[in-house]
């Protein structure tokens, strides 16, 4: 326009009706920068300007940022924009947001303002995510109080949305005592109740990866009857029935190579292949494994790689810049501190740089692209509660950051929401209920709601943005677990999702993609249980 020969060129000056001397600037400098800087009304403003103006880079930035610090209050100004083109990515988290979090929505300042027909399709999906059907309810209830103008017609409409056939007798009490905000009548409320259909329709939710559960011990006090599992177990579903009825709809992929193993390793590659590593096949210390299993989309088992350079159980596997860490771990009762990096392209395992002491029973995760390892129990068994910064790239690949509050071994550490979560495991005291979060910025630590029950050597994996903790055992009882506990960082609590098809520990956990599982032959397996927490 400027150059081109056209009116505007010979002018002094050029008047842009259509974009803002805001928006404008902002668009230059991410030009030459590449750079947004802002909070997140900011960036939703910025996303704005970058669909309109069709600068690709910029929006997709902008979505990105976005999605990674979704709030209640985002969620709620992203609801208008949500059939705007380009801005998909972003409207289905915030959605899925919505879903998940719909307590801590309904308690934020605009959510008064949400339109009656968009909360009731929040309340009538069956994804729709609560602890308890009586949150439903309450959600409605509190947008109602504040919009006291809402024909009754209206108000029913929404109120219908709330399955009252599945709440249980308690909730019922509930909502009646909690009852419906003036002007309308606790008649409709008594209407609504009488007329609903028990039980009520499930809610239920398919996620976007499969979580995959491989292996494990189920810890039977009779040694002779004791024998590693060779299952390999995915969820494909997880139903909410009445009140805390919690099923999980459990499919199979191929079993691992007899006898099985437990505290091993195992991972996903690129989201579509299963590696499974070390371990141990019986009790003794004798027993670690050093062989490597992969299992791809196409085949039909288990196919055996380039075992580990050395034999190792009790240690986490962690995928990192494409390639496969096994760290540390414990091989004839002696505490590791080697490192060993997986190339798949080669199928060869190498060494890489030793840790700085030998530790066994810990964790490790990848936040940000940066490796990290935590907690576990030193060559002489104790406890630790250190937090390792690891990098590859170094001659001394081991940086201390601030230690845990508690030292912990045989718990699982996650990446979520740029933070670091540990969780449960076995400590000086015994079981370990603590949950600790790591803020990379600050470098430090945050104690978050306990464990509601015992998970020592448990499985962890991140699903849809929550913290699944899977099976494990308690170290006073000897009790094994089949209990899945998932905590929402957004709610700061934990939820029952279920069990296990079988009570197991020492085994570990990850998600695949789904169109990895879905070609493969599968035995449906459901299993129900009211959960005591």
């Amino acid at each position: 326009m400027l150059l081109s020969g056209m009116r505007e060129s010979q002018g002094t000056k050029v008047s842009l009706r259509t974009i803002s001397t805001q928006d404008l600037r902002l668009l230059v400098s991410f030009a030459y920068s590449g750079v947004v800087q802002a909070r997140w009304p900011g960036l939703l403003r910025a996303a704005q300007a970058a669909l309109q103006y069709q600068s690709s880079s910029c929006l997709d930035l902008c979505q990105r940022a976005l999605a990674q610090n979704l709030s209640p209050a985002l969620c709620l100004a992203v609801f208008p924009m949500a059939e705007a083109p380009g801005l998909e990515k972003l409207w289905s988290k915030a959605h899925h947001y919505l879903l998940t979090h719909l307590p801590a929505v309904a308690m934020c300042p605009s959510f008064p303002s949400l339109p009656a027909s968009c909360l009731a399709q929040l309340l009538d999906s069956d994804e729709l995510h609560v602890q308890e059907e009586f949150e439903a309810f309450m959600a409605a209830r509190c947008w109602l109080a504040a919009n006291p103008e809402t024909q009754e017609s209206e108000a029913e409409a929404l109120l219908r949305c709330v399955r009252f056939g599945r709440m249980s007798t308690k909730e019922l009490r509930k909502v009646r005592a909690a009852g419906l905000p003036p002007p309308l009548t606790s008649d409709l409320l008594y209407q609504l109740m009488v007329e609903a259909e028990v039980p009520g329709q499930e809610r239920w939710r398919r996620p976007d990866r499969a979580l995959v559960v491989i292996g494990g011990d189920g810890l039977s006090p009779d040694m002779a009857q004791r024998q590693p599992s060779c299952k390999v177990w995915w969820a494909r579903a997880f139903h909410c029935g009445m009140g805390l009825v919690r099923t999980v709809e459990w499919g199979r992929l191929p079993d691992l190579p007899a006898p099985g193993r437990f505290r091993h390793g195992a991972v996903s590659l690129a989201g579509s292949e299963l590696y499974v590593c070390g371990g141990q096949d019986f009790y003794s210390q004798t027993d670690t494994l050093a062989s490597t299993l992969r299992w791809g989309p196409s085949q039909e088992d288990w196919e055996e790689m380039a075992p580990l350079c050395e034999a190792r159980s009790f240690f986490p596997l962690v995928v990192f810049n494409g390639q496969l860490y096994a760290l540390g771990g414990r091989d004839n009762g002696v505490a590791l501190n080697s490192v060993e990096i997986y190339n798949p392209e080669l199928n060869v395992w190498r060494p890489g740089p030793a840790l700085p002491a030998p530790c066994f029973a810990h964790a490790a995760a990848v936040l940000e692209g940066r490796l990290y390892v935590s907690g576990g129990c030193s060559g002489s068994g104790q406890f630790m509660d250190s937090l390792l910064h690891y990098d590859p790239k170094l001659q001394k690949p081991g940086t201390l950051l601030s230690p845990m509050d508690i030292p912990r071994a045989g718990h699982v550490m996650a990446a979520l929401c740029g933070r670091l979560y540990v969780a449960g495991g076995l400590g000086e005291t015994g079981d370990l209920l603590s949950v600790e979060a790591y803020e990379p910025r600050t470098d430090s630590w945050t104690h978050l709601a306990p464990l509601p029950s015992p998970h020592v050597g448990a499985a962890g994996a991140v699903l849809q943005g929550e913290l699944l903790v899977l099976g494990g055992y308690s170290h006073r009882t000897y009790a094994i677990s089949h209990l899945i506990h998932a905590y929402c960082p957004g709610l700061g609590r934990w939820l029952c999702l279920g069990t296990l098809p079988r009570p197991r520990a020492e085994m570990p956990a990850c998600t695949l993609t789904l169109p990895t599982v879905q070609h493969v032959a599968l035995v449906p397996t459901v299993h129900q249980t009211k959960p005591a927490g």
